[in-house]
């Protein structure tokens, strides 16, 4: 057994030296065909990191404030567009969910003046129980210098702004809020932020609920809401935040164009991959006509073919997560809400592996032609 795999190991033996061959003499072939590749590949994880970026972010708020069960008006399908519902729901179901506190959430859009007097609108959230002063609002830190707050951060002070026409404190600045909505995220206390939107008394946008670890009976507090009050709804939390990010891809449109590019990105890859295995088998054909007459076969072909179209696709792949956390970071300026997670890069990865089984399959039958009487042909 060990004489056979020795055996083996020396027949498959030219068709790596053959590999390093190419790779030593033929580099500029490889570059280019590596480089055409690399840039759609570039791509299509670019993209696909925006897509995912945008998904996280159409439920950035309902994820930051948190909660195990959300309650809102039967109507509501996004955070970012509320109808206001009375906040004694809360008691109300704090019947049908034992051991459950809720906290009240206002949201809705005010103007804005900034410390310099520039006006425009920003899209205020109000919670209740946050360590802030009455007259005290925090923003995300992408959005200080659209709000003219950069120099107030930079140097330690607060900031004077007015809201809705009243005057609040910049009192800090968070990192898990940015947003594509077109209005900045700015948070305050509830009470205050419900006065600012002029919003009923007694009135909340959504109310929070808080299990602290206590089991949910939540599709029978739902079964016995909806009897009761069937202009309210009841969510797990997972479940809004995805409705939230599901709104914003369904309703914009903008989710399946970018998953789109990210999609064509991919598909342009594989063809340009499966070019450049069939460019290469074209390329050396006399030379593999050659090895078959020193005594290699079919299957050394196939590993000429094989290795080469791996080693352009790890180039590749590799080549795509290095490039694409830099020019995520390098937008992010521009698209603050674009973020780079190791996990995106799961789905760019499987692509390429995809694009590299296609390759090999599309050389099959190129590669069908390299038989014993391939030699006498020639």
């Amino acid at each position: 057994m060990a004489g056979h795999r020795l055996s083996y190991r020396f027949a498959r033996m030219p068709a790596w030296l053959f590999i390093r061959a190419v790779v030593a003499r033929d580099a500029r072939f490889l570059g280019v065909t590596l480089l055409s590749c690399a840039v759609a590949a570039i791509v299509a994880a670019f993209q696909w990191s925006v897509y995912t970026s945008f998904v996280r972010t159409g439920s950035v708020a309902p994820q930051w404030i948190g909660g195990d069960v959300w309650v809102s008006a039967r109507s509501v399908e996004c955070f970012d567009f509320p109808d206001l519902i009375a906040e004694d729901y809360g008691s109300l179901a704090a019947r049908y969910l034992p051991g459950v506190t809720f906290r009240r959430v206002a949201f809705g859009f005010a103007t804005w003046r900034s410390p310099t007097g520039q006006q425009g609108n920003v899209a205020l959230i109000g919670i209740d129980g946050l360590a802030l002063p009455d007259n005290g609002f925090l923003v995300d830190a992408s959005d200080l210098e659209r709000l003219d707050l950069g120099d107030e951060a930079a140097g330690g002070g607060a900031g004077l702004a007015t809201i809705a026409g009243q005057t609040m404190v910049h009192a800090g600045t968070i990192d898990a809020l940015p947003t594509f909505l077109g209005a900045p995220y700015v948070v305050a206390n509830f009470d205050r932020a419900r006065e600012l939107l002029r919003m009923d008394p007694a009135s909340a946008a959504f109310l929070v609920g808080d299990a602290g670890g206590a089991p949910l009976a939540l599709e029978g507090a739902r079964a016995g809401l909806a009897e009761r009050f069937p202009d309210i709804a009841v969510h797990s939390a997972s479940e809004f935040a995805s409705q939230s990010s599901s709104y914003w891809q369904n309703k914009t449109g903008a989710g399946l164009a970018i998953l789109l590019a990210a999609i064509l990105a991919g598909l342009l890859m594989a063809i340009l991959l499966i070019n450049g295995v069939l460019r290469f088998i074209q390329r050396y054909h006399q030379d593999m006509v050659s090895l078959l007459g020193h005594g290699a076969s079919q299957g050394d072909i196939a590993i000429i073919v094989g290795g080469i179209a791996s080693l352009i696709a790890g180039a590749t792949a590799t080549l795509a997560l290095l490039a694409t956390p830099l020019i995520v970071w390098a937008v992010q300026p521009i698209l603050p809400w674009t973020a780079f997670h190791l996990i995106d890069a799961l789905v760019p990865v499987i692509g390429m592996l995809a694009a590299l089984g296609l390759a090999i399959l599309a050389s099959r039958r190129a590669i069908a032609a390299y038989g014993p009487e391939a030699v006498f042909r020639t």
